[in-house]
């Protein structure tokens, strides 16, 4: 009872410590994006560094919002936090993938946000998502949070040169993407990836972040 207490306090507590925002963001084609963005409310005035997430499936907006206590925890901890929502409801494989950077550059204009590198996160197939995009340009970002994500061909899994990567799956993945993980870690750091990848004991294919293993990651990126 003590610790479902401590939860919902939590729960209560975090928007407490975050502010929220709704960009409509226009990009080169003419097609625009919704991007939910939540900044800290205790960590000085900014600016601050820029973290994207990518959700899982569609990425639709009712999914989207389905992960803003992931969004809650990252502002708490510094960090400006983005959560676009997928054109068409198609995820962020592809194309809509390749809208992220310009996203960003739009996102970064703001006085609120550091300009520079940007951190990528991820999940389930957002995760994968997360990792093609870093591994087209792993320059621009201070990392990729993947929990889970996989690569979606380990054969060309990209250029990951030098390239902080935090990935989890579950040790009860449903759909066996922990059997993945041993070639996925081999793939990323035969790409030049940094690699800190591990199975979370017990967890299925979402699951609660160990902040006491991702927050000392996050620390040594900046």
């Amino acid at each position: 009872m003590n610790l479902l207490r401590t939860f919902a306090f939590l729960i209560l507590l975090l928007p407490a410590l975050t502010r929220a925002a709704e960009e409509l963001i226009m990009l080169d084609d003419g097609s625009s994006v919704k991007v939910f963005v939540f900044y800290p409310k205790a960590s000085g005035e900014g600016p601050w560094p820029l973290s994207v997430l990518m959700s899982g499936g569609a990425a639709n907006e009712y999914i989207v919002r389905a992960q803003f206590w992931l969004g809650h925890e990252l502002a708490s901890r510094g960090w400006v936090i983005a959560f676009p929502v997928a054109p068409d409801a198609g995820g962020f494989a592809g194309r809509n993938g390749e809208r992220i950077p310009q996203i960003i550059a739009h996102l970064q204009q703001l006085p609120a946000i550091e300009v520079g590198k940007t951190l990528l996160v991820g999940v389930s197939d957002g995760g994968t998502s997360a990792l093609e995009i870093a591994g087209r340009n792993p320059g621009n970002y201070y990392g990729v949070v993947a929990v889970p994500g996989i690569l979606r061909d380990s054969s060309a899994p990209g250029d990951f040169t030098d390239l902080p990567v935090f990935l989890r799956i579950g040790e009860n993945d449903y759909l066996r993407w922990d059997k993945q993980l041993p070639a996925i870690r081999d793939a990323l750091t035969s790409a030049g990836a940094r690699v800190d990848a591990r199975i979370a004991p017990g967890a299925s294919h979402v699951f609660p972040i160990d902040w006491d293993e991702l927050q000392p990651w996050l620390d040594s990126l900046r």
